[in-house]
């Protein structure tokens, strides 16, 4: 809807201006060192979620330390692997909250470079029979199922895959790698869905359909091989992937796929424009909400998120984060680049709560929302009567688009959905209905 259009339907001239409320993150102690960083984090729902923790800068001194929760982050018990003397943990990936896998390389010495495992809450740690012959260890790990996995390290992306929960690993072929190509880049330069897993070292993507026994290359890109990736997708054919230049962080890119990464399309956003990614992930439990954060860059730093697979973006903070993790679409973590704080996401949920009714509808129509005024939450109500593609978007009193709410196939039926306007400011707003030539256009008031 053309701006032009709402200035002379209606008579306002008042500027709201859009601020960010703060208070959506909250510090919890994670009982890190305070020479500790947060490096990764695995979370296996909302109560459970493990992380690892390495010394910056790095020296000759590396710190093997790891930290878990089973209480939703109340509390946080930090303990550290014995017998790694040269090792830094690089991913960790939790089963659950007494399994879980950790990826440990080394720049000094050769000692401890490995895959290690627990089972029993991190009492003990097996070293895995994996890498012991690599310069420098694994990087990413990634588990299918309790028994399936694949890890990937260097050099020339040496990768392994197990069909017995780590009992045995098995090396696999792959795609020669270019000079320099290497993968211990972040915890979000991988992704899965399904037995279809994506990684990417900057310069390339990799793609495997099969648990990573076999490797396809989707794009190389050598001009990016410095660049820091990260990668998610929502389903086996979109996705979104980021880029961002180590060292300039004002250089950076977002691309979405709708083939399985086999093209992507630059994405350009006024709101990610301005963020240098650090950290990508689609939220589990939603069709197309998307978080990504940076924050390693003063004046590119922020956390914005999509709820259309990155047609339209919000912004949460302006603050971001290095490393983020959500396992549902009301909890998540974060920490702070060269931080051993963990953050707790405390905002309001990042989904669209949408229900189906059991009406039958005639023709298609878009209820006036209620309540209206409303302080935060209102719910808009709206039927289609046959299959339709239904595009419904929030605009502000002077047609800035400030959110998508729905962008996807609806079958016929009556739908409600629960917008969240939390953090947003006081003024008139304006929610739009496409399905087909239908168009449908109504004024709401959020009052706080």
């Amino acid at each position: 809807m053309k701006r032009s259009f709402f200035l002379s339907l209606f008579l306002f001239t008042v500027f709201f201006s859009y601020t960010v409320v703060a208070q959506i993150w909250q510090i919890q102690n994670s009982n890190f060192p305070a020479d500790v960083i947060v490096a990764d984090f695995s979370a296996v729902n909302n109560q459970v979620c493990w992380a690892v923790g390495q010394k910056y800068p790095q020296s000759s001194n590396p710190y093997a330390g790891y930290i878990r929760t089973t209480d939703g982050g109340d509390t946080w018990i930090c303990d550290t692997i014995p017998g790694i003397p040269d090792g830094y943990f690089q991913i960790i990936f939790a089963i659950d909250a007494d399994t879980a896998y950790a990826t440990v390389y080394v720049n000094f010495g050769e000692n401890s470079k490995g895959i290690y495992k627990t089972t029993n809450a991190g009492t003990t740690w097996n070293r895995q029979n994996a890498y012991n012959t690599s310069l420098y260890g694994p990087g990413y790990i990634h588990f299918f199922d309790a028994q399936n996995g694949v890890v990937i390290g260097d050099p020339n992306i040496e990768t392994y895959t197990t069909s017995n929960g780590g009992l045995t690993w098995n090396q696999v072929s792959m795609p020669p790698a270019l000079p320099d190509e290497f993968t211990w880049l972040n915890g979000t330069s991988f992704t899965a869905i399904g037995n279809t897993i994506w990684f990417s070292t900057g310069a390339r993507i990799y793609k495997s359909t099969d648990r990573g026994y076999n490797w396809t290359i989707l794009i190389s890109e050598p001009q990016y091989i410095i660049w820091n990736p990260s990668i998610a997708f929502q389903d086996s054919l979109i996705g979104i992937y980021s880029l961002k230049k180590r060292g300039n962080f004002t250089d950076h890119l977002y691309r979405q796929t709708t083939d399985g990464g086999l093209t992507w399309n630059i994405i350009s956003n006024s709101i990610i424009d301005n963020i240098a990614p650090t950290s990508l992930q689609h939220i589990p439990g939603t069709s197309a909400t998307y978080i990504v954060s940076g924050g390693r860059n003063p004046g590119m730093n922020g956390t914005a998120v999509t709820y259309d697979a990155g047609i339209s973006w919000s912004l949460i903070d302006n603050v971001g984060n290095l490393n983020i993790v959500f396992p549902s679409y009301t909890v998540g973590w974060g920490s702070q680049y060269l931080s051993n704080v963990v953050q707790k996401y405390i905002g309001p949920p990042l989904s669209v709560e949408e229900e189906q009714i059991d009406e039958m509808p005639t023709g298609y129509s878009l209820s006036q929302n209620y309540p209206n005024p409303f302080n935060p939450n209102t719910k808009i109500k709206y039927s289609v009567p046959q299959s339709s593609n239904v595009v419904i978007k929030i605009f502000d009193l002077l047609g800035n688009e400030i959110e998508t709410l729905v962008n996807e196939e609806k079958t016929v039926g009556t739908y409600e959905l629960t917008w969240l306007a939390e953090n947003l400011p006081s003024g008139v707003y304006f929610y739009q209905l496409k399905a087909g030539e239908y168009t449908s256009v109504k004024k709401m008031i959020l009052l706080k």
